[in-house]
């Protein structure tokens, strides 16, 4: 056995090389005093990318204006400096532009990059274009089994997967569903490619995966016919330039439930709008409080919550840029795209072509569509109990992981702990970003991930220098 002192030089393993998984390792990078091994395991080739940034047509923008994107809530500006002294410094780029998402992915590459470089000796970064399909711990520490059969020890480990891809609509007969006409994968970009600029489509689904598409079609001069169904037909909101508000009420002297809240906010922007205001503002000076409010709301009023208002919520407060919602406007102006809010109930494909037959929500009468595609661009099946995943398969069989009682993630503690069958939150494995949206809510955008981001790589850097840590060659055993 060795222990902490001699040779053996701790190792924390991050699954997920995408925004959340890339600014811890930036975050341990930076942070580190003593040697410490890092590795970031992504299937894909491109750490620091992941779904969102990767290989994306030029017209798929940001959805937040340049200068909020900083990695770093302590260096505001450290994204438009780098835009501005590596990306375009001889055009310097505004505050308030909506750059293609591609460079973002740059911008994270470059942070790797930067912070290996300065990392303190002893401290290092390993990048394993691998998958983990499979983990066991010990007393002593966590053994992770990799696509390739390889195995990997480590004393930590970070789960950082995202999102997950949508799931299947729920159809009676799913035949359809294996055909070439269903893309069920709507974040693939050789997916899009592979539509013909003539071909009828369908999108299933209205938030801000079926504007991209929308706007990379309309890039590629898509001249088909686009019909857009989701449950409530609604569509994202654009961002406008607004002046700050501070708001006139405190959201958390409320009593903990949806209707005195949504009845405040209603007013606050009834006040806005007759001062020559603007909703926006109002939804901006709630954003700070939104993790505490979703917080102290009791289960069954998060449910209630989910249940009528999530739709409403969504479009207003995740917002498109401007140029993004002109473009769906001129599509819906000239009759290319036809919006509907509806059910999508069955697929069924003939020769060249597949019906989809939908059930609509204004009259419950049933419409048939004939198109050439159908393309899923609902949001993430964020149900960890469904999910079926190799990894989580085993994290779930094994105890490890519980799903939040909202089906929106993971249970954890506050610190990001992922808490297992018994309740009890895990000394090794930890989580952020996404899989936390049932306990937090707000959590899927960088202001919010870069903070957990730099909390829980302060966490576990004060946790190895604290913790003994006991390594032994013996491998845990896989059953």
């Amino acid at each position: 056995m060795t222990t902490r002192g001699s040779s053996y030089k701790p190792t924390i393993a991050i699954i997920g090389g995408g925004f959340s998984g890339s600014l811890v390792a930036v975050q341990l990078l930076r942070r580190a005093e003593r040697p410490l091994r890092i590795v970031l395991i992504e299937r894909d080739d491109l750490p620091g990318r992941g779904i969102a940034y990767r290989d994306q047509p030029e017209c798929h923008l940001l959805n937040v204006r340049a200068e909020a994107m900083s990695a770093f809530a302590d260096d505001p500006d450290h994204f438009l400096n780098w835009l501005n002294s590596h990306y375009s410094p001889c055009h310097p780029v505004g505050i308030t532009e909506y750059l293609p998402r591609r460079i973002y992915g740059a911008y994270v590459e470059s942070l790797i990059a930067e912070a290996q470089q300065h990392a303190r000796r002893g401290v290092s970064l390993e990048i394993r274009i691998d998958e983990v399909i499979g983990l066991r711990l010990s007393a002593e520490a966590a053994s992770l089994r990799l696509r390739s059969n390889s195995r990997l020890r480590a004393d930590r480990v970070v789960l950082a997967c995202g999102n997950p891809g949508p799931a299947d609509p729920p159809l009676a007969d799913t035949r359809a569903l294996g055909s070439r006409r269903y893309l069920g994968q709507a974040w693939s970009t050789p997916g899009l490619y592979s539509v013909s600029r003539d071909e009828d489509l369908l999108l299933i689904g209205s938030g801000l995966t079926a504007l991209d598409w929308l706007a990379s079609l309309s890039d590629r001069g898509h001249r088909g016919r686009i019909h857009v169904v989701s449950r409530r037909g609604l569509l994202p909101q654009a961002h406008r330039p607004v002046v700050p508000q501070n708001l006139s009420f405190d959201p958390l002297a409320l009593p903990p439930r949806v209707l005195p809240l949504l009845r405040q906010l209603r007013r606050e922007i009834e006040t806005q709008a007759a001062a020559g205001g603007d909703w926006r503002s109002t939804m901006d000076a709630l954003r700070p409080a939104s993790q505490k409010i979703w917080q102290r709301l009791p289960l069954v009023e998060q449910q209630r919550f989910l249940r009528h208002l999530r739709p409403y919520w969504e479009v207003h407060r995740h917002r498109a840029a401007p140029r993004i919602v002109s473009m769906v406007d001129r599509l819906l102006r000239s009759g290319q795209m036809n919006l509907q809010a509806g059910r999508l109930i069955a697929l069924n494909e003939r020769d060249g072509s597949v019906d989809a037959t939908i059930r609509l929500r204004a009259d419950r009468s049933l419409q048939t569509l004939n198109v050439q595609r159908v393309i899923n661009c609902t949001g993430p099946e964020c149900d960890y109990r469904r999910l079926n995943h190799p990894l989580i398969v085993s994290l779930r069989e094994q105890g490890l992981i519980e799903a939040d009682a909202l089906g929106l993630g993971l249970s954890t503690d506050d610190r990001g702990a992922l808490i297992d069958a018994a309740a009890q939150p895990s000394t090794r494995l930890f989580t952020l970003g996404p899989p936390r949206k049932g306990q937090l809510w707000e959590t899927t955008a960088v202001p919010e991930i870069r903070v957990q981001a730099q909390a829980l790589a302060q966490q576990l850097l004060a946790q190895l220098v604290e913790t003994p840590i006991h390594h032994r060659d013996a491998s845990i055993a896989w059953l």
